[in-house]
């Protein structure tokens, strides 16, 4: 099995943990990988909690500096409840993220992508899509 879909699996198992906890809201998982060694990983545990890129910080704050996130949708560009999750990802000094789905929701509109590559960070998408519109499938009904 491929790297990625096996990273990208377990972040989608993660974002399962959040089902019905999440409302509207999509199921996220974020795994942060180096080596091949999974550094931390975190979900979206439910309606106004920490979004998964942050809930791997929940209890501790490791170094991720030169890392991959695996995360199956994009990561926010916006601020709401939390400061957007593109900007912690440029700030840990991520390298590289692979996403599952960009997020169909007007607000973010490829911003997410679009801020992390001004950033400097390899983004690839499309890993495991079908699954994650599969798991997500009330989230992106919403914005057909």
């Amino acid at each position: 099995m491929d790297k990625s879909v096996y990273y990208m699996n377990l972040a989608l198992n993660l974002a399962k943990q959040g089902q019905s906890k999440v409302g509207i809201n999509p199921m996220v998982g974020a795994v942060y990988v180096k080596d091949d060694f999974i550094i931390t990983q975190g979900y979206h545990r439910g309606l106004g909690e920490l979004h998964a890129e942050y809930d791997a910080f929940r209890n501790h704050d490791v170094d991720v500096t030169g890392s991959t996130l695996y995360v199956n949708l994009e990561p926010c560009a916006h601020d709401d409840l939390y400061e957007a999750c593109t900007k912690l990802v440029i700030k840990k000094g991520v390298k590289k993220v692979i996403i599952a789905s960009l997020d169909p929701n007007p607000i973010e509109d490829g911003d997410g992508v679009k801020a992390l590559q001004k950033a400097g960070i390899t983004v690839i998408v499309g890993v495991c899509e079908q699954e994650n519109k599969q798991l997500n499938a009330h989230y992106f009904e919403r914005f057909k």
